[in-house]
């Protein structure tokens, strides 16, 4: 059984550049960095440490040059910053010791210090999912898909660098936004402090603006997977073409590296969230998935607050009050607040005589030799001195259910409507017109058949397979060269080149040999 995992030397000096940010003198030792990092003239320029001290104190910092060299010493053993190896010239001997170090920054303090500023600089606010970046990708790899044979050997490399870079830059910013924007929305299912106001907004903002995402990533997904399917096979000579002409050589010889995109291996993670691979969904049905989730963690903060009136499971709240009064009190107020939230009295007994003969015990009597004292059970399970009282009316959410009920049914009949509209379109659909409905769960069975089928189509077609009413809906997904299948809707054309889809509705033959 192995041990606990350890790094290697090499690995402990690299994450040593983080120290800085966390000892006791981080403030200092950020506002340092930040000298060597604002800016281009401080990424260029080296500084010596009577230097780094006249900015710091214009800057409000007060430090003498000795500490100040010391910390610059500090970063030059952890890697952030290094020694400039140029000369001084001094004039006398104190210039000479005031100036005889100069420092500049690394690539590696340079790195660290931007994800420090980055992360001081983070609020827990929700931002906004780039959607409009998927637009983007799709017109992206369609440029990319007429670059073959002869035209990919007519542009030239660094239009085509430009094309690649530029969607996946795209890329990443969609991907970056939808992380976000997912743990901020499971930060804030977790909460169960939440009231009926912030519940309300939650709701009406965050996952209403959630299924607009996901119904643009459910249009734009089947026909980005087509295109990448239809690029894949030519990549390496995109890359190829793209890294043709000068390169930068680095100092051990190697080829520096260039930006994400252009190189064969990148592509793997835009096929991944996307198409997926075989045994593997993609990631863009994981962030389908992860909107079923809130859902129910949604139902779970409606459920605790339709229940709040029969108990209280949150004290959140209450605690912050209950806080604030004890700021506000003095010491005599706070004595009082304390016995009066908590049932909690001083163990002090004061000589007086016990006050009737249902309570024959004197407070002056110890508590060793004294009878147990009857505590209420409220007192003693919840706290609580008052009596319970009754039992409140249950809520009637009869007129809630028969809404709620009312909508799935609505819900079930448009679904419905739409399947038995493209079951009428039996065959090839190598052009129809369907209303949006229809259009809408057309490319959710594409999508779901070119899931479930998790590879390139070849011979076998996709197919997925739906039931409407007493029979069953299959549509078959073939790729055909030459051929193209055409949707006509309000909302605009869609046109899938080289594919055809076809749509056969099992059970009608059987019914009619029965009748006949």
């Amino acid at each position: 059984m192995s041990g606990e995992p350890t790094f290697s030397s090499a690995e402990r000096q690299t994450l040593g550049a983080l120290r800085y940010a966390v000892n006791d003198e981080a403030a200092g030792y950020v506002a340092i960095m930040r000298l060597f990092t604002g800016g281009i003239s401080g990424f260029l320029s080296d500084q010596s440490a009577a230097e780094v001290a006249a900015r710091l104190a214009e800057d409000g910092l007060d430090l003498d040059p000795d500490t100040v060299d010391a910390r610059l010493s500090y970063l030059v053993e952890h890697g952030n910053l290094a020694r400039s190896p140029r000369e001084t010239e001094a004039r006398s001997v104190r210039e000479y010791l005031t100036n005889r170090a100069r420092y500049q920054l690394t690539q590696r303090g340079e790195l660290v210090h931007r994800q420090v500023e980055e992360l001081l600089g983070h609020t827990d606010s929700a931002r906004e999912v780039s959607s409009e970046m998927l637009g983007g990708v799709l017109a992206g790899l369609n440029n990319l898909d007429g670059l073959t044979g002869a035209a990919l050997s007519e542009v030239e490399s660094d239009d085509l660098a430009r094309q690649i870079v530029t969607l996946f830059a795209q890329f990443e910013t969609l991907v970056a936004s939808t992380r976000q924007f997912y743990t901020y929305l499971s930060q804030v299912l977790s909460r169960y402090d939440l009231g009926r106001d912030e519940f309300q907004a939650f709701k009406g903002a965050l996952l209403d603006y959630l299924q607009r995402f996901v119904d643009e990533i459910s249009r734009h997904m089947p026909q980005i997977a087509d295109r990448l399917k239809a690029v894949e096979s030519h990549v390496p000579e995109l890359c190829a073409r793209a890294n043709a002409g000068q390169r930068l050589i680095g100092v051990d010889g190697t080829q520096a590296k260039r930006a994400m995109g252009l190189d064969p291996e990148d592509w793997v993670s835009l096929h991944a969230w996307f198409v997926g691979s075989a045994g593997r969904g993609s990631d863009a049905d994981h962030v389908r998935t992860l909107a079923t989730e809130a859902m129910r963690s949604l139902l779970v903060n409606l459920r605790r607050l339709a229940g709040r009136a029969d108990r209280e499971q949150s004290r959140y709240g209450d605690l912050l009050n209950l806080s604030r009064w004890f700021d506000d009190s003095d010491d005599r107020g706070a004595h009082e607040l304390w016995a009066a939230a908590y049932g909690l009295y001083s163990t002090r007994h004061l000589s007086f005589a016990a006050d009737d003969d249902s309570d024959p015990v004197p407070a002056t009597a110890s508590w060793w030799q004294t009878p147990v004292a009857q505590v209420p059970i409220s007192l003693r399970k919840t706290g609580e001195r008052r009596s319970g009282g009754r039992s409140g009316a249950k809520e009637d959410f009869a007129a809630v259910k028969q809404a709620r009920l009312a909508e799935r049914h609505r819900a079930q009949d448009e679904q419905a409507a739409a399947l038995r509209e493209i079951a009428g379109h039996q065959g090839e659909f190598a052009r129809a017109h369907l209303s949006d409905r229809a259009r809408t769960v057309l490319l959710d069975l594409y999508a779901r058949a070119l899931s479930t089928h998790g590879r390139e189509l070849g011979d076998n077609p996709a197919v997925i397979e739906t039931p409407v009413h007493t029979e069953t809906l299959r549509l078959s997904v073939r790729r055909t060269l030459g051929s193209s299948t055409t949707v006509i809707s309000p909302s605009g054309r869609l046109t899938l080149t080289d594919l055809t889809l076809e749509v056969e509705l099992t059970g009608v033959q059987e019914r009619r040999e029965a009748g006949a």
